[in-house]
């Protein structure tokens, strides 16, 4: 129940509305309240589908449609409301599972299957759940997202860039298996195949082009959550491709325009988003793990470069560790190397 905040009197009120059957006054009031009862919940699901139409009518704040709509039978759904509610759901960074799962059997039994961008919140929803509940808790969700497995999220230019340059669709799924601080063996010997197989060079740049779209606004815009703005933050399934892609250019021949290419990225990464901190840590020590696999003083020079923007501590001191290593190996004075590289 939403009713913090909220009197009793006012309470009471809706539940009189829902005893009078006075859908259109009952609309009224949630709007006004903004909260969604537990005896609203408890409506047959026809009834909930004609209050949510109200409630759109009225022009209702997506995520109290939501909470009418939680648990709703997909059957109760028409495709006028399940469309609208879709809307709601892919400007949300999160959506309840149950919702989600009901709006995608709505968008295939109206539309042949689940729109992208409806998949793409079913993934940051299973990414999140997995780390503060159990797996029955995203359930209803997981065969929608087995189904759609290997693929991006809309909604950043440089995902929608990458979804339809790609040389084939192993590449960016490819991507999307990396994990780890580093590479495994056999994913990097598979990576180095792969992008061999897709035209080596031609392949890279291609990354390296993706790589900087990273910035760019999102195209779908998702609604702020207090003071965090989840538009400042990589999608999170999309940030496990980022890395993926990394390591890619990591364990391949490099490039003199990897450097500037993932330094850039590299600085992105780091800076810190209000609510949030780092924009990803995860595609941060990316960055420094490809830096670093670079071997060359040009690389040696933007790890130099990046830390001397100062950086929160965990990347600060990965940055510092690298160079460390990096440094030896090349045989050269990382202090030297930055009076020489500063204005």
């Amino acid at each position: 129940m939403l009713s913090r905040g909220v009197s009793g009197e006012r309470l009471e009120r809706v539940r009189e509305l829902i005893a009078a059957a006075d859908d259109d006054a009952l609309a009224d009031e949630m709007v006004r309240l903004g909260l969604v009862d537990d005896d609203v919940r408890a409506l047959p699901g026809a009834r909930r589908h004609a209050l949510i139409l109200r409630l759109i009518e009225r022009g209702a704040d997506g995520p109290l449609l939501v909470e009418v709509a939680d648990d709703i039978p997909a059957g109760a759904l028409s495709w006028r409301a399940g469309r609208h509610l879709i809307g709601v759901a892919a400007a949300s960074e999160t959506c309840p599972p149950r919702v989600l799962a009901v709006l995608a059997d709505v968008a295939e039994r109206e539309a042949g299957g689940a729109p992208a961008a409806l998949v793409a919140v079913m993934r940051r929803t299973a990414i999140e759940h997995a780390k503060h509940h159990p797996p029955a808790r995203w359930a209803p969700i997981r065969p929608w997202l087995e189904r759609e497995a290997g693929s991006l999220n809309v909604g950043e230019p440089w995902a929608e860039a990458a979804a339809a340059q790609a040389p084939s669709g192993e590449l960016l799924a490819h991507a999307l298996t990396a994990s780890g601080a580093r590479p495994a063996p056999r994913w990097a010997r598979r990576g180095a195949d792969l992008v061999a197989e897709l035209g080596g060079e031609e392949c890279r740049a291609l990354i390296r082009r993706w790589l900087g779209l990273v910035p760019a606004p999102r195209t779908i815009e998702l609604r702020r959550d207090g003071g965090r703005d989840p538009n400042q933050v990589p999608d999170p399934h999309n940030a496990r491709a980022l890395r993926g892609l990394l390591y890619l250019l990591a364990v391949t021949v490099p490039h003199p325009d990897d450097v500037p290419a993932v330094g850039r990225l590299a600085q992105y990464a780091c800076e810190k988003v209000p609510g949030h901190g780092p924009r990803s840590q995860a595609v941060a020590h990316a960055c420094v793990y490809a830096l670093e696999r670079f071997t060359t003083i040009p690389a040696l020079r933007e790890l130099i470069r990046l830390r001397s923007l100062g950086q929160p501590p965990g990347i600060a001191s990965a940055l510092s560790a690298a160079i460390a290593r990096r440094s030896v190996a090349l045989g050269v004075d990382p202090g030297r190397l930055h009076q020489a590289s500063a204005p």
